[in-house]
């Protein structure tokens, strides 16, 4: 069985930069089986619980609780469950030229297996945001190209030393990215996390080097570049979307962070 948000029924969405075909989650099957001879999507999923088997072309690989495995489009897809431990997953058919771009842009055309990556969160986020079927697709589609250079981010630095930060510090950055849409205070993630205004202040700049307050500013104006230069929302709509008091105040803002007004620095993008 599967729990699944469609949008192929509306032939416009291939005009978008990054659309999503399909978004769902997968239940245990013993059953369940998926074949393309020659995929016309990007298919991306999250394996949490149980486990299967996926032949890519002549790869073949048997991903478990915990692995994101990314298959390209343009290849030979076979995937199915373990009779024993039958697949729960949660995954994305994707497409477009901004697909396209970014995986390679981050290194990861030829890459298919991520172990033990934990992406749960955003994954669960893009499907949230596919549930959201009274928002204009345009927009809707444009959330989810943010999610999805943030997973496509994470899954670059696969591999990386692995750094044993706070628990407490990396569940404060994980709650900023996953809100980055609101807007949210400094207050709001210490209660999130149960510490202290000043505890929470100290632990984030030990592991991260800045501040909560500055990083979520920096990860808005981040996410701002990213729908400059790759999307045609207006300042104003950029504004509204990332929760800024005002086009005037994200711009001066902008403008600060970027040493550039955001007029500018979509400009220097073509």
């Amino acid at each position: 069985m599967e729990i699944i948000e469609s949008f192929i029924i509306d032939r416009e969405i291939q005009k978008y930069p990054f659309y999503v075909e399909l978004a769902g989650i997968t239940l245990p099957d013993i059953r369940y089986e998926i074949k393309r001879e020659n995929s016309d999507v990007y298919v991306l999923e999250y394996v949490m619980e149980g486990s299967g088997h996926v032949e890519v072309d002549s790869k073949i690989f048997s991903p478990s609780k915990g692995d994101v495995y990314l298959l390209p489009k343009g290849s030979r897809h076979h995937y199915y469950s373990s009779k024993e431990t039958p697949f729960k997953k949660i995954w994305m058919n994707i497409n477009g030229p901004l697909c396209d771009s970014l995986i390679q842009c981050y290194g990861l055309s030829g890459k298919y297996l991520f172990e033990k990556i934990d992406l749960f969160d955003l994954f669960e986020h893009f499907l949230n945001i596919c549930r959201q079927r009274d928002m204009n697709t345009k927009n809707l589609f444009e959330k989810c190209s943010i999610v999805f250079l943030k997973i496509i981010q994470k899954l670059s630095r696969y591999g990386e030393e692995i750094i044993p930060y706070d628990k407490q510090a990396v569940k404060a950055k994980n709650y900023c990215d996953i809100n980055i849409y609101q807007k949210l205070t400094v207050e709001e993630v210490a209660q999130y996390i149960n510490i202290s205004v000043s505890q929470l202040n100290r632990i984030f700049k030990k592991e991260f080097g800045t501040t909560v307050y500055a990083y979520i500013l920096d990860n808005k104006i981040s996410t701002a570049k990213s729908l400059l230069s790759g999307t045609a929302m207006t300042i104003s709509e950029i504004a509204f979307l990332l929760n800024f008091a005002d086009e005037h105040y994200f711009s001066n803002i902008f403008k600060i962070k970027a040493h550039m007004t955001p007029t500018e620095f979509r400009s220097r993008q073509k």
